[in-house]
Formats: structure tokens, C-alpha cells, sequence
């Protein structure tokens, strides 16, 4: 049986299973033993076509004749290249398998000793397990062998083609996430994203941990410009990798463009945790958290984001620094006003506002010495 199950995955050439088995639901009539010698020796001579009408006789008498549906399963897998065909009777074959392993656990249970016989006369003499074990291989390679023939309709740009033949994957198999997310892909390739989108969804909805699904099912909603559906999906997304900055950065983007600035925060908030030295994060939560009116959260964020840029010895972003210094005046943080309007002045030497401010600043601090520095240096620049 390893020998023949070799050749069947390598070279393709398919051995004839003549185990006799005793069981009972393996019994012919003897125009039935007739016809099974026949179409053995038939498929053994590769005269498939005078083996198969012998086939189907002996399953039309017994439906659950074991030599009968392999040697059937293998015609239609490597001869007739039916993949389909070939994986419904794999699973006939695993199903009648099973069924036996049953009886011999029912027996077994009442009369261990009797067990014991069935199980040898049926199971381990005939190699059951080898059998059910191949079976089990061929019907998954069957599988692959359905979704490689579609996967060569994308390769050659024939969409709609490998479209059709995924679709019947899916009514075969329609627990298989593989296929519901190439007729995605197909779909996005034909400009549908409509479609496309919805068999992500699909993908998503059966395959809880499939994370590009439900990117993807994000992107074609933030495409739509249905933001908060897009920020819901890379919320659904982060749960798969939820050290990943990147669904939260893009969830926030989603539910900013639609306005949800409660839910942005929240979502920009997740990605810091993640992403601590992201400029664009700390500046976005500082302008949010500015429209929701809590101007100390938006000041302490734009404090770390000019820190963050002002780390390297240099200022990317001098307005940054500019609008610090506005929120430290009206927030009336003296003191940090001063350090802050300290590097507005060595930004624009020339700017008399940041002067002005850095004089008005060690005034209220009362701090003379501060004072009169910053009067002089006003003064020169008039």
C-alpha cells in the first residue's frame, strides 16, 4: 500500500488495491465478484475506459465497496484529471472507513474478544489504516489540485474564468478561506471592489486570525470613503497583532477623516503605546485632542513631539515649536514658556514675537534679571 500510495503522489501512475476483504458490507453477488475481477484487470492494463461502466455495476450492487470506490476515486484523480469527482469518492471511501472502525468499536464494547477478531480480520489484515490514511491525502490533494487550476487562470489573467472555478470550490468546500479570498483578489483585479470586498468579508467572517482580510476589507471601505467602517475593520485587524502600531495608526486616520474624534484618540493613544518616537502620532493627538477641548492633553503632546524632533540637535518642524509656545502662554506655564521660546529664538533670530514673548514671560515670573536680558535684545532688533 506505501509503495502504491509513492507512485499515485509522484508519478501519477495508479496501482490496483486487490486486498479481499471479509467484512460483510463488502459483499458481492457472484456476477458482482465477476465484474470487480474484470475492471481490476482492466484498470491493471490501463484500459480505463472498459474499467470504470465494470466500477460503477459493482456500486450500484454494494455502494460501499471498498476496492471499488478507491480504484474509481483513482481513475477520476489521475487519469481523468477530475478533481471534483476524484475527492467525492475519497470521501465515500473515508466515509465507509469509518464506518467500519464503528462497527468495531460497538462490538468491542460488548464482546472484547469478538472485537478483537473483527478487528483483525477487517482492520489490520486489509491495512485499514493505511488505506484511510492515503485517502485522507488524496482528498486534500484534491483540493490543492482544484484551487492550483484556478490560481493558473490568475496567473494568466483569465479572472472571470478562475472566478467560476472557485466559486464551485466554494460550494464543495465552504469552509475553505483560500478560496473566498482569491475570488477577492480576482474581483479587485477586475475593478468589482464592491465584490471584492465583500468575500474579504467572507474570509474574515470564517477565519477570525486572517488579518490581510480584514485589511483589505478596511482599505476598499476607507477607498469608499466609509471611514468609520474603515476604523472598525483595522480595529477587527489589531486583534490579531495587537503590539502593531500600524492597524491602530490607520484606524485612527479612518475614524479622523469621519469625524469620530473620540474614537481616533482612542485609536491614535493604542499606536503610541507601541510606537513611542511616531512625530505624526503625537502631533495627530495633540490636534485632537485640541477639537476635543482638553488643551493640557494637547499641549503635553506637542511638547513631546518637539522634544522628540528637537532630540537629534536639530528642528524639522519650527512651527511646532511656534504653536508650543502660543499653548504654554495661555495656558500660563511661564516657565516652560521661556525654554520653549528659547528655541523659537535660535530657529528665527530675527523674530521679534518670540522676543517679545520670552519678555512678557520672565515678567510674570517676575524674574528682573530675565527681564532686562530680554528688553535689550528686543531693543537691538528695533
Amino acid at each position: 500500500m506505501r509503495d502504491s500510495k509513492k507512485i499515485l503522489l509522484i508519478v501519477g501512475i495508479i496501482l490496483v488495491f486487490v486486498t479481499t476483504l471479509l467484512i460483510a458490507s463488502q459483499n458481492l453477488s457472484v456476477q458482482g465478484k465477476k465484474n470487480l475481477r474484470s475492471a481490476n484487470m482492466h484498470l491493471g492494463g490501463k484500459r480505463y475506459e472498459k474499467a470504470m461502466p465494470l466500477y460503477e455495476e459493482v456500486l450500484a450492487e454494494n455502494p460501499d465497496q471498498l476496492d471499488a470506490l478507491n480504484n474509481v476515486a483513482a481513475i477520476y484523480y489521475d487519469t481523468k484529471k477530475d478533481y471534483p469527482k476524484a475527492r467525492e469518492y475519497f470521501i465515500r471511501l473515508i466515509d465507509v472507513i469509518n464506518g467500519i472502525y464503528a462497527e468495531y468499536e460497538s462490538i468491542n464494547e460488548t464482546d472484547e474478544k469478538a472485537g478483537k477478531k473483527f478487528f483483525k480480520d477487517n482492520i489490520k489484515k486489509p491495512k485499514l489504516n493505511e488505506l484511510l490514511e492515503s485517502c485522507e491525502q488524496f482528498r486534500d490533494n484534491c483540493f490543492t489540485q482544484m484551487v492550483n487550476s484556478g490560481k493558473i487562470k490568475i496567473q494568466s489573467e483569465e479572472y472571470n474564468e478562475a472566478i467560476e472555478i472557485f466559486s464551485n470550490i466554494a460550494e464543495i468546500v465552504p469552509d475553505s478561506t483560500i478560496t473566498y479570498r482569491l475570488i477577492a483578489l480576482c474581483y479587485e483585479k477586475l475593478d468589482d471592489m464592491e465584490n471584492s470586498r465583500n468575500f474579504f468579508i467572507k474570509t474574515a467572517e470564517l477565519d477570525s486570525t486572517d488579518m490581510y482580510a480584514k485589511q483589505q476589507v478596511a482599505i476598499l471601505y476607507f477607498n469608499e470613503e466609509n471611514y468609520i467602517e474603515a476604523g472598525n475593520w483595522y480595529m477587527e485587524a489589531a486583534k490579531n497583532d495587537p503590539e502593531n502600531p500600524d492597524n491602530y495608526y490607520n484606524a485612527g486616520i479612518a475614524f479622523n477623516n469621519g469625524k469620530k474624534d473620540s474614537l481616533a484618540y482612542d485609536a491614535f493613544k493604542k499606536a503610541l503605546e507601541f510606537d513611542l518616537e511616531n512625530l505624526n502620532t503625537l502631533v495627530t493627538l495633540s490636534n485632537i485632542a485640541l477639537s476635543l477641548k482638553d488643551n493640557d492633553a494637547s499641549t503635553i503632546y506637542l511638547q513631546k513631539a518637539v522634544d522628540l524632533d528637537a532630540a537629534d540637535g536639530t528642528i524639522d518642524n519650527p512651527i511646532y515649536v511656534t504653536t508650543l509656545c502660543y499653548k504654554f502662554y495661555g495656558l500660563k506655564k511661564y516657565e516652560e514658556l521661556i525654554k520653549y521660546a528659547e528655541m523659537w529664538h535660535e530657529l528665527e533670530s530675527n523674530s521679534k514675537e518670540a522676543v517679545q514673548m520670552l519678555y512678557n514671560a520672565s515678567k510674570e515670573l517676575n524674574n528682573k534679571e530675565l527681564m532686562d536680558k530680554y528688553n535689550k535684545m528686543y531693543q537691538s532688533m528695533q
